[in-house]
């Protein structure tokens, strides 16, 4: 049996939530011995879609990242538990035997995705299995079966699909400075962005098609503002300062200097006529 891994693209994902209501529909009342017990209805979400916000009006952006356990090759909740309680399956899914589960909450903590749950009423922790039973079968886990967008993909990780591809972004782990070695591989974590809205003085209008250049350490981005006069300079890398230069043609030039320590928006940038 090879290893199994997740592929996840925060870029593709929708917040559907289909693969919510396939975990539920999977799990809930549905027991699969000896890899989990039922989920309760209520409460527990194996596998959920977390939402963040990002800049501020008139310019937002919504990030969705389905997120579930990462099946960590050095999971700390196993080394969390005093009851040896979590193991990995031979495929390098992760899962709790819930009848050496004494209920303890060691491996709640210990986990940097904050994807376990404590059964109340078996006083177990539960969480994602993979749907290990479904592997076993030759079938896909429910998220990965039902995603639309194909933003959850599962397999062998020594499929080509986890090699990466330099015409797509870089496959990344979800919170590496964890040190946990996860099995799922992300596409489209959050990078810093740079936006602003480029405005004539004079006439109080966005300006279209300015063209704004971000250059940082010997590497130059570049785009341009669309009809409203916005603009979005985006997947850059954190922590560097950003000389970003603002023209139009007919137009005086603009010079700011922007560091990437989170998302910035610059605000209205006012350019003059001739100047």
């Amino acid at each position: 049996m090879g290893t199994k891994a997740f592929l996840l693209d925060a870029d593709k994902c929708t917040s559907c939530k289909m693969c919510v209501i396939a975990c539920k529909d999977e799990h809930v009342d549905a027991s699969y011995a000896p890899w989990t017990g039922p989920q309760p209805d209520m409460g527990h979400f194996w596998v959920d879609i977390k939402t963040i916000e990002r800049g501020r009006t008139p310019r937002v952006k919504m990030h969705y990242m389905p997120l579930f356990c990462q099946h960590c090759e050095d999971a700390p909740c196993i080394s969390a538990c005093p009851e040896d309680a979590i193991e990995t399956r031979p495929d390098g899914l992760v899962w709790i035997d819930e009848t050496a589960c004494t209920g303890c909450g060691e491996c709640q903590p210990a986990c940097p995705y904050d994807v376990i749950f404590m059964n109340g009423e078996t006083h177990v922790a539960q969480k994602c299995t993979g749907c290990a039973h479904r592997v076993d079968e030759g079938l896909l886990p429910r998220c990965a079966d039902v995603c639309p967008h194909e933003a959850i993909l599962f397999g062998d990780a020594d499929d080509p699909m986890f090699s990466n591809d330099p015409a797509q972004k870089p496959l990344e782990d979800y919170l590496p400075e964890a040190g946990a070695k996860p099995r799922a591989k992300w596409r489209g974590l959050l990078k810093p962005f740079i936006t602003g809205n480029v405005v004539d003085t004079a006439r109080d209008e966005g300006i279209e098609g300015a063209t704004v250049v971000a250059t940082a350490n010997g590497k130059s981005v570049e785009t341009q503002s669309d009809a409203f006069g916005d603009f979005w300079l985006r997947d850059l890398p954190a922590g560097q300062t950003w000389s970003v230069t603002v023209k139009a043609e007919g137009y005086g030039t603009v010079e700011q200097r922007v560091p990437t320590n989170g998302d910035q928006d610059l605000g209205t940038i006012s350019l003059k006529v001739g100047s």
